[in-house]
């Protein structure tokens, strides 16, 4: 049995969706699994668990062989997947598969570095087989009003011409399924990327190619993107931790090309362009409007 600990997110919506498909056992969990639940999938069961609750996660453990570790971005994540992991070491789970980012160590540069390479070195250091993916940006990220195309088919952000090599989250949770239901991943960690390295310039002239309408990136400076992100409603902390993850890649310090989804799942990830075709009803309305 397999848990999925961020089950109503982006990455955590695929792995389920792929689970569900091939008919392995897993439940879903989400610190409001009511809410969560209302994309549910036929037949899933969810559970509430909170990272801060240890007692509610010694309840969602119980009976779990493999766990899905996701923690959304905030501060104090690490103590919060600590604890998750401390749960599922008394539970008697035998394998976790971690979502964590690029470069990350307990000395790292951005903060999300460091908390979870706390976290990473708490997984290590517990006794459960583990594997570490570090996915680079998402492809989903590029249709949205915040680090994607908006409404009006422009992308703000102070990137000039700084590449990413954006992966699309079905091919990290066809990743974590692999590492979840597979043996030969334990001690390992994936640096995930899409096919290729793409500046958000380049990134445009794809997504336009392929919609057949003009989309345009627009290079400003991390003042004007911090008051984009504020007046988008974005939390303080995760603005600041935005803008350093921009200073990092503007200053070459964030990965290259990873051939790790292929030697993992077998299968090449789904270039830009097919992931635009895939998803063509949102890049022709991003931020929900045409």
């Amino acid at each position: 049995m397999i848990l999925v600990s961020g089950a109503g997110g982006t990455v955590g919506g695929e792995l389920r969706a792929l689970l569900h498909a091939g008919g392995l056992p897993y439940r879903a969990m989400a610190r409001d699994a009511h809410r969560a639940r209302q994309a549910a999938l036929a037949g899933e069961v969810w559970l509430d668990g909170d990272f801060a609750a240890p007692d509610g996660l010694d309840a969602a453990l119980g009976g779990i062989e493999s766990l899905f570790l996701l923690c959304g971005a905030q501060p104090g994540m690490d103590i919060l997947e600590i604890n998750a992991i401390e749960a599922a070491k008394r539970a008697g789970v035998g394998r976790i598969v971690k979502i964590s980012v690029p470069n990350a160590a307990e000395g790292g540069a951005a903060a999300l570095q460091r908390l979870h390479g706390r976290s990473e070195a708490a997984l290590v250091a517990s006794g459960i087989a583990w594997t570490v993916l570090r996915p680079n940006a998402f492809m989903q990220n590029l249709h949205g009003p915040t680090q994607g195309f908006d409404a009006r088919r422009i992308c703000r952000l102070p990137l000039g011409e700084v590449k990413y090599c954006f992966i699309d989250a079905r091919d990290i949770a066809t990743t974590a399924l692999a590492a979840l239901s597979e043996n030969g991943h334990a001690g390992k960690i994936y640096d995930l990327t899409g096919p290729e390295a793409l500046s958000y310039a380049e990134a445009a002239a794809i997504v336009s190619e392929v919609v057949g309408e003009t989309f345009t990136f627009v290079d400003i400076s991390p003042s004007e993107c911090r008051a984009d992100l504020l007046a988008a409603g974005i939390d303080d902390w995760f603005v600041d931790e935005i803008l350093e993850w921009f200073t990092l890649f503007r200053d070459g310090r964030v990965g290259a090309v990873s051939d790790a989804v292929e030697t993992v799942t077998g299968r090449a990830p789904r270039s830009l362009s097919d992931f635009v075709r895939q998803n063509l009803a949102q890049f022709g309305a991003p931020g929900g409007a045409a």
